[in-house]
């Protein structure tokens, strides 16, 4: 069995110590020599107590233990590992002479990960040990990815809160203003004709756009700078929207939220051609001596209420929908699958020729406040010529992937994202699966587990 190589991962075992457990002098002889000379710190233990001890005291990151020794036998010694909250993270492979399936099932059920018969090769050996070090580093390395992503949602949800307030702050400085796209949504030749309550249900396509990295950018600016580098971005998108059937509902500082009331594709296009507009304007901000810029879309369809509200001396346009909140929050999750336009399922049901775009399914979340599931896909067409052609390249391994990820196949999963990471190393969605495959791998998967991920503020 050949090492599993994960990138990004450092195989450089130096830090790592092994126990070796046998009551045979010559097995312990034989696995030191094994694996002397490989950068490992080889710990031994002779018997059951002692190797109980060693693991207190050490805390090694693998224990090759034997089954068959007097006093207490591999067993008894697995099952203490386990029961001890010390040591329980601790991966056990068992070396022995006992090869019945009766034998090996008893070890993997009392919590060992790997069992080897004796006699044993020593590539085989070395091989597993390597295997089994990986998988316990991605183990941590994915516990400190859980902590950085409960940050960032909690980030997120402190976001989507400002947000909020931001359109509420601005809808509250409006004075009598109407766009003309609601006047005509409205059914209503003139301005003069708008009345207070007039609403309309309707089916439409919501559109968020956010600059990455604003704040940062922002603070290398005086405000006059930032005023201007605003209204010169916005200047380049907005434009764009209005092309494609589109209306902008609200500017937020650096965001924009549009609304398309045809078609989903509207949107879509819209979405594509915005980042190839940023792609245009990063060229006038290199040759400027300005850092680009990049933009994140998320898209997602529904109904909403449109109308006016206020009193009769103020009057303002508002859209009043969950699906709002919800675009929003696929926007948020750019960033994180490393799309730069991200639509719903169902904005994808609503498009004429779905295969009219390069598109890949990437998650299905549960997020806050919404019982049902959404499913998430991306959108390349936007991306950078080459960034585009790696997407369309890995997309059959990444699918073939998801498969096997969903029908629990975490291994075999982890070989197709695997080689989607290597030839695309900056593919985030990727990367996400293959630490997930890994993570269930060592875990084990819940037996009520359907591949949605719960998200506390996405």
């Amino acid at each position: 069995m050949a090492p599993i190589i994960y990138p990004e991962i450092d195989n450089d075992f130096s830090a790592e110590q092994i126990l070796l457990v046998d009551d045979n002098v010559t097995n312990l002889q034989v696995l030191h020599q094994t694996l002397d000379g490989r950068g490992f710190k080889l710990l031994i233990a002779k018997n059951g107590p002692n190797a109980l001890a060693i693991a207190r005291k050490t805390k090694p990151s693998l224990v090759l233990l034997d089954i068959m020794m007097p006093e207490m036998d591999g067993y008894e010694v697995c099952r203490r590992l386990q029961a001890d909250p010390e040591t329980r993270g601790i991966p056990v492979i068992f070396l022995s002479a006992m090869t019945h399936t009766a034998d090996k099932v008893k070890g993997l059920r009392l919590g060992a990960v790997d069992y080897v018969t004796k006699p044993f090769q020593p590539e085989e050996i070395i091989a597993r040990v390597n295997t089994h070090l990986t998988i316990s580093r991605l183990r941590k390395r994915l516990a400190e990815k859980n902590r950085e992503l409960q940050a960032i949602n909690e980030a997120l949800e402190e976001r989507v809160k400002q947000r909020t307030a931001e359109l509420a702050a601005l809808n509250a400085v409006y004075e009598r203003f109407v766009p003309r796209e609601f006047i005509s949504l409205l059914g209503k030749e003139s301005i003069l004709e708008i009345r207070l309550g007039d609403q309309i249900k309707k089916e439409m396509t919501v559109l968020f756009a956010d600059l990455r990295g604003w704040t940062t950018l922002s603070e290398t600016m005086s405000p006059q700078d930032n005023f201007n580098f605003i209204n010169s971005y916005l200047k380049r998108v907005s434009p764009v929207i209005t092309e494609h059937h589109g209306f902008i509902d609200q500017y937020y500082g650096d965001g924009v939220m549009a609304l398309f009331p045809s078609q989903a594709d509207d949107a879509v296009q819209a979405a594509i051609a915005m980042h190839q507009v940023v792609a245009g304007y990063n060229l006038e901000r290199r040759r400027d001596g300005f850092q680009p810029i990049s933009i994140g879309v998320g898209l997602h369809i529904g109904d909403l209420m449109l109308g006016i509200i206020g009193s009769e001396d103020r009057l303002q346009g508002a859209v009043v929908a969950d699906i709002v909140n919800l675009a929003a929050r696929i926007e948020s999750l750019t960033s994180i699958y490393g799309a730069n336009i991200t639509i719903s399922g169902t904005v994808l049901e609503h498009l004429r020729d779905p295969n009219r775009y390069n598109h890949r399914f990437i998650d299905r979340v549960r997020v806050k406040g919404m019982e049902s599931p959404v499913t998430l896909y991306e959108v390349f067409d936007g991306d950078p010529p080459e960034c585009l052609d790696l997407k369309k390249e890995t997309k059959s391994p990444f699918e073939e992937g998801l498969c096997l990820y969903y029908d629990r196949k975490f291994a075999e999963a982890s070989v197709q994202f695997n080689q989607v990471v290597q030839q695309n190393p900056g593919d985030k969605a990727a990367r996400i699966y293959l630490e997930r495959s890994a993570a269930y791998m060592v875990q084990g998967v819940p037996e009520d587990w359907t591949g949605v991920e719960t998200l506390t503020t996405k």
